[in-house]
């Protein structure tokens, strides 16, 4: 009788277990997978400082990816974006750059600006990725992880092509 006891205060443990694993795995948050950029659709990056602002924009064709940065210029009472550099680089590789510097953790990211922080840069990112997600962030002086990284390789990406 002792045997059928500990038997039954075991089995709802063990389908505790069974729906907690079959809930997480409905959920896409099963041990071992990663969230992960297959494909680019569209991709902006905003950056303002104190005098101006730059703007990068990815453009996918394919198997190759076109990187531009536009300069904020203020003339004749206006402001304007002027083109300042691009290269072309292949799509699998800027594809891997993106989810090295895990951008789409970034969607939802919302940067507070810092208390006794005057200036500084402040950022706003969008992209279209997967077909349908939507990767929206924005901060000020406050960055998602990878942001700096991500940053510092588009700029890299573009030096190389000017300097070919």
């Amino acid at each position: 009788m002792k045997k059928h006891m500990t038997i039954r205060k075991k089995i709802p443990l063990f389908l505790s277990v069974v729906v907690f694993v079959s809930l997480f795995g409905l959920f896409g948050c099963t041990a071992g997978q990663k969230k992960t950029v297959s494909s680019i659709e569209s991709m902006s990056l905003v950056r303002l400082v104190m005098r101006g602002g730059t703007e990068y924009k990815i453009e996918v064709d394919g198997e190759k990816t076109k990187i531009l940065r536009y300069r904020e210029v203020y003339a004749d009472n206006k402001t304007s974006l002027v083109p300042e550099a691009s290269a072309v680089v292949d799509t699998a590789e800027f594809v891997e750059l993106v989810n090295n510097c895990g951008v789409i953790r970034w969607d939802g990211f919302h940067g507070k600006h810092p208390k006794n922080v005057h200036d500084g840069e402040m950022f706003r990112f969008s992209a279209c990725v997967n077909g349908d997600k939507t990767i929206k962030a924005d901060g000020s002086e406050n960055f998602p992880k990878g942001y700096k990284d991500f940053v510092r390789a588009l700029d890299k990406m573009l030096a190389q092509q000017e300097s070919a």
